[in-house]
């Protein structure tokens, strides 16, 4: 066997190894530049004489030569004459053009294509022996598949001039639904609402303002829809600081801006349009953006500090608080906890409106676009994030996202269903699956407890 593609194949289980432990911990920048350097020039050598010195008195039995057969579903969001929706293969593994290299050699774009495809496959088959604790899974076909026939409806959906919202919004408008995007300003309101317009061929999508980091705004909004019907609100906006800012910006209202833009601001909205939504009785729809890293055990959970909300110190406090739970600010934890509150408020708001509508949460998946959700993180960061989540098949994308939301907010198989927390595993398969959220979530006292201080901080 030729000694430089054993070296080279040692240095392939090397970088498999890292790449899979990156994975597990999806959001640890130290982690996911060290596989960044690794695939460098320098990184490459430097690995490769780690692995060959280590496997140096070692008897190599048998050669192993890695594959890599990996499928990705996505969606193409295109419109056609007979069906608005599109489904396309592709393989992971074969997106980028390889040079053919003599037998027994392994080139380095080579290495990190089949690194990357081994640590995703790894990653989706551990997932996948989950499968008998989820209640439910709906693969993206079925997300899909009533979109357009479902009954008509109208629907809000904040945050929804950009992401997973505006992909829900042209999805639902091209359905024929009638969609107000609730915006933070009237000119991104205005231009997504012609984006969706335009997509559809249709004038049924309007841009409202709705800034979330003003209760003055979210309740002028709120009046502005007194006496309209609204048959689905979609609580989908929400921002993250990046990790290492520590400053703490604040909205107008003094509250710390994650929690009081992606959780309070929320809060408020949904209890000024619920009369309007239990006019539909039981048919009326609350639909909640959260995140997986509410759980501390997920995959992104369980990097940097943990969600918990604790007693609610900082609440507790009043409105200069710096975390819910009155510690000294961390902005990733800041985040992680807001969407901590969006599941105990889901919850808890299943249990009051029960039988006046229903309420549900969904995660859109991992989109590490730098300039979308990710735009408040290092650009490097993001950049070199983004680039590994895609190649090696964990990211989502903001299509499926889209899908996702305009499956709970419309589909006829939710009539009905509530308190639901629907996670989009494994991660990149482009599918949600029905599970208990995080053990603090179900946490009945601290549901009604956020419930109660939420009420007494947003007046």
């Amino acid at each position: 066997m030729n000694k430089r593609y054993i070296y080279q194949h040692n240095n392939y289980l090397l970088l498999k190894s890292m790449l899979r432990f990156a994975l597990q911990k999806m959001y640890c920048p130290v982690l996911l530049v060290l596989v960044t350097y690794s695939f460098s020039t320098q990184g490459f050598a430097f690995t490769n004489k780690i692995s060959s010195s280590y496997h140096h008195q070692q008897e190599i039995k048998q050669q192993r030569t890695p594959t890599h057969p990996t499928t990705t579903v996505l969606f193409s969001g295109q419109k056609n004459d007979n069906d608005i929706f599109q489904t396309e293969k592709d393989d992971i593994a074969t997106t980028r053009e390889v040079k053919p290299q003599p037998v027994g050699i392994i080139n380095r774009r080579q290495l990190f294509l089949q690194s990357a495809a081994a640590a995703a496959a790894a990653t989706a088959t551990a997932a996948w022996a989950k499968d008998e604790q989820y209640e439910l899974v709906l693969p993206q076909s079925t997300l899909l598949a009533d979109l357009a026939t479902a009954p008509k409806r109208n629907i809000i959906i904040t945050g929804a001039n950009s992401g997973v919202g505006l992909a829900g919004a042209k999805l639902l408008t091209a359905a024929g639904h009638s969609v107000t995007l609730a915006c933070r300003t009237q000119a991104k309101a205005d231009k997504a609402a012609q984006l969706c317009n335009e997509y559809a061929s249709t004038t049924t999508a309007v841009g409202a303002e709705c800034n979330l980091a003003s209760l003055a705004s979210i309740r002028a909004f709120a009046a502005s829809q007194k006496g309209k019907t609204i048959d689905t609100l979609v609580l989908n906006a929400g921002l993250a600081h990046g990790q290492n800012d520590n400053t703490v910006y604040r909205t107008e209202d003094g509250f710390e801006e994650t929690i009081g833009v992606n959780h309070l601001g929320h809060f408020l909205l949904a209890s000024l349009l619920a009369p309007s939504l239990s006019q539909k009785g039981a048919g009326g729809r609350l639909v909640i953006t959260a995140s997986p890293v509410h759980d501390p055990k997920s995959g992104g959970g369980d990097v940097g500090e943990p969600a918990t909300v604790g007693v609610m110190n900082g609440f507790l406090q009043g409105k200069n608080f710096e975390m819910v739970d009155g510690a000294s600010y961390n902005a990733d934890k800041a985040y992680k906890d807001s969407k901590l509150c969006n599941i105990l408020f889901m919850q808890e708001a299943a249990r009051r409106y029960q039988n006046q509508f229903t309420v549900n949460a969904f995660s859109p998946g991992l989109i590490a676009d730098p300039n979308g959700f990710f735009r408040y993180q290092n650009p490097k960061f993001a950049t070199v994030f983004n680039k590994i989540t895609k190649v090696t098949g964990v990211a989502e994308t903001n299509e499926f996202g889209g899908a996702a939301l305009s499956y709970l907010a419309v589909s006829p198989a939710l009539e009905g269903q509530t308190g639901g927390w629907y996670d989009s595993v494994p991660p990149g398969k482009h599918q949600l699956a029905r599970h208990l959220p995080s053990i603090e979530a179900q946490n009945i006292d601290e549901q009604r407890m956020l419930w109660k201080l939420s009420e007494q901080l947003v007046g």
